[in-house]
């Protein structure tokens, strides 16, 4: 009968790469880096200029009032009306999506859309953004979720985990 070698001698599959010898970190390393400015100005006039269409509704779930709706915002080229440069075309859908201001102005229409459709007044809203060229232009896709009030006059948003209303001062009485 054979015998197992002792557990020092088993071989071990091995886990990760082998031991190498290391070269020594490079003294100075080169770097190129694109930046952008932009102006919130002209994004502004970009996004007064759009095509805008939106869909969604609110569903009354178990605890709340719940709306899902999406915004297509198209920036339209000048060929097709618009104010986006077509020679720009391609750089316009590049940067929409990560500036701060073309992000923040594209939520704002949402938000907007969504406060026309939800039939009370929204609580916080997550959105998300998705940008890609079109046939008019650049198109960005706004994916909406909100909170509806049921009454206008509803200032609860503990459920919403939104800024709750400031308690008004008392008068001073003596």
């Amino acid at each position: 009968m054979k015998s197992s070698p002792p557990r020092s001698q088993r071989k071990r599959p091995r886990r990760g790469p082998g031991i190498t010898k290391t070269r020594g970190q490079r003294l100075v390393e080169k770097r190129s880096v694109d930046l952008y400015r932009s102006s919130d100005y002209r994004w502004r006039e970009l996004f007064e200029s759009a095509d805008v269409i939106s869909e969604g509704a609110t569903r009354h779930e178990s605890d709340a009032s719940i709306y899902y709706g999406s915004t297509s915002i198209i920036l339209l080229m000048r060929s097709r009306g618009g104010s986006v440069d077509d020679a720009e075309l391609e750089e316009v859908s590049r940067l929409v999506g990560n500036d701060p201001h073309a992000r923040t102005r594209a939520v704002r229409i949402a938000c907007l859309e969504a406060q026309l459709r939800a039939g009370g007044p929204i609580g916080r809203v997550r959105a998300e953004l998705f940008v890609r060229k079109h046939a008019n232009g650049v198109r960005v896709d706004v994916e909406v979720e909100a909170h509806v009030f049921d009454h206008p006059e509803q200032t609860d948003f503990s459920a919403n985990r939104g800024p709750a209303r400031t308690p008004r001062k008392r008068k001073a009485t003596g």
